[in-house]
């Protein structure tokens, strides 16, 4: 009887340390829960504080003394007052459906504004925008960037998922009536890639993140902005602001006589025989 009560009592307590043990799991689990949570919450306010720096960008004007390639490519006037710069994607398909756009800004402005075109490869995600970069800086070392840049942009669709892209950009390099031994020598060599590389460097010091990307006399636009009207508004702004700035040279000042000036001469000779009669 006494072994039998043993066992009843040792099984009785069993569920009791069970619990225990549960709450105790619980317990612990519920602390983890609120640590890893605790530490999440500095990285998703920093993400929160990023994301409201970058809307803020659109009100301050992006400086850097990383200039990108020299010359630029460039439309319109050299010393224009408004400067209107776009940085693209050969493989964006939103950069393509925006370069008539440009075309057309480029069209109604003329030399009133310096419109410059830079290259930036979103290369993590686009396999052939660095290689069609290149094409492009390739065929303006003989004189046809913006015929280059044109194809590149027109027949996307052909070149952007090809294995090799280079015999394409070759084919539109005969097209344009090019050295094609000297094109595809230059997009082998290093002149053509420098360019692309300074273009790059210059939009990651911008902080740029996306392509189409266009800065208007330093400031960011949005892309809601950027269609011809929304481009128009905003260059006329700066053209009327500028044009405002400008004050009118002084009109030269009036030829003084001697006696405006105090000045007494002595009297001519005629004068001096005249007075005699």
């Amino acid at each position: 009887m006494e072994s039998k009560n043993k066992k009843n009592d040792t099984g009785g307590g069993l569920p009791l340390v069970i619990i225990g043990v549960v709450l105790l799991v619980a317990v612990i689990g519920g602390w983890w829960l609120y640590q890893s949570s605790s530490r999440k919450t500095p990285a998703v306010n920093s993400n929160a504080r990023a994301n409201a720096a970058t809307q803020q960008t659109t009100n301050t004007t992006l400086q850097s003394s990383v200039q990108g390639a020299q010359p630029p490519h460039y439309k319109g006037a050299q010393y224009s007052p408004v400067v209107v710069e776009e940085f693209a994607d050969y493989q964006c398909p939103t950069c393509a459906m925006k370069h008539p756009v440009m075309n057309e800004i480029v069209s109604i402005y003329g030399s009133r504004i310096k419109f410059i075109f830079r290259n930036y490869p979103l290369i993590q995600i686009h396999k052939n925008a660095y290689d069609a970069a290149v094409a492009a800086e390739s065929a303006g070392l003989q004189g046809k960037f913006w015929e280059m840049q044109n194809i590149l942009f027109q027949n996307q669709r052909n070149w952007s998922n090809v294995a090799d892209p280079r015999p394409v950009f070759e084919g539109y390099a005969q097209t344009l009536g090019l050295d094609v031994e000297r094109f595809k020598a230059d997009m082998s060599g290093i002149n053509a890639k420098q360019r692309v590389d300074a273009d790059m460097a210059r939009a990651r010091s911008l902080n740029l993140t996306g392509t189409p990307s266009v800065i208007i006399n330093g400031r960011p636009i949005e892309f809601e902005q950027m269609t011809v009207e929304g481009m128009r508004q905003i260059i006329d702004a700066e053209l009327a602001k500028t044009s405002s700035q400008q004050t009118p040279p002084a009109a030269p000042p009036a030829k003084q006589t001697d006696e405006d000036l105090g000045i007494e001469k002595a009297p001519s000779a005629n004068s001096a025989a005249n007075a005699k009669k």
